[in-house]
């Protein structure tokens, strides 16, 4: 099973760098598909479509890894100052967890509080303290700046995506569920807006 991940992981890089590599022309190519395939009408649609995800996508990735590093960084520093044991262990492990919208960071901060149990349960204690401070300075003021708006899903949406996803597909679910709800929720929009535009209403 390690040897069949480790294969895995190496061909997706490799596809990966492939993709990049070579964007341009496949970019050009699939333009030329769908042109070939469907009318200039739906054409047009289908390639908005394929710009307003990519978009959003990027904009998730991007958010949620730079999210990521303010979160772990300072995690780090606060577990220093504090004179918490593994800080670098859990600071590392709670960064790479809060790639997941909502419910990440919690499952980093339940491992770290049970590794710092097993040396000092008082000091366990604080580090839950100092995580829910640290969490909620990050929630109303590093995420909404950082990620904001950026994917365009009201946060309700969000937690609905984010369950849904992981309930459906695990990890990569909670992972790939926000923009892709996200480009879902932007068409839906789209599209009742056009329809009251047609109707005379107001959007």
């Amino acid at each position: 099973s390690i040897f069949s991940l480790v294969v895995n992981l190496v061909l997706a890089l490799a596809f990966s760098l492939y993709l990049l590599a070579q964007k341009e022309t496949l970019t050009g190519q699939a333009k030329k598909v769908v042109r070939a395939l469907f009318s200039e009408k739906w054409a047009h649609w289908i390639t908005d479509v394929a710009r307003m995800t990519n978009r959003t996508f990027s904009n998730f990735v991007t958010g949620q890894l730079t999210e990521a590093v303010i979160l772990g960084t300072l995690c780090f520093l606060g577990m220093l100052i504090f004179r918490l044991p593994y800080a670098g262990v859990i600071s590392v492990l709670v960064g790479f967890t809060a790639l997941i919208p909502i419910f990440g960071a919690f499952i980093g901060v339940g491992i770290g509080a049970f590794l710092i149990l097993l040396v000092s349960p008082i000091k366990a204690l604080w580090f839950i303290l100092f995580f829910v401070i640290l969490q909620q300075l990050e929630g109303n003021l590093i995420y909404p700046r950082v990620v904001g708006s950026n994917v365009g899903l009201p946060a309700i949406w969000v937690l609905a995506a984010v369950t849904v996803g992981g309930n459906a597909f695990g990890l990569a679910g909670m992972l790939l569920a926000v923009p892709l709800c996200s480009v879902l929720y932007t068409l839906a929009r789209q599209g009742v807006n056009a329809r009251l535009a047609r109707k005379g209403l107001s959007s």
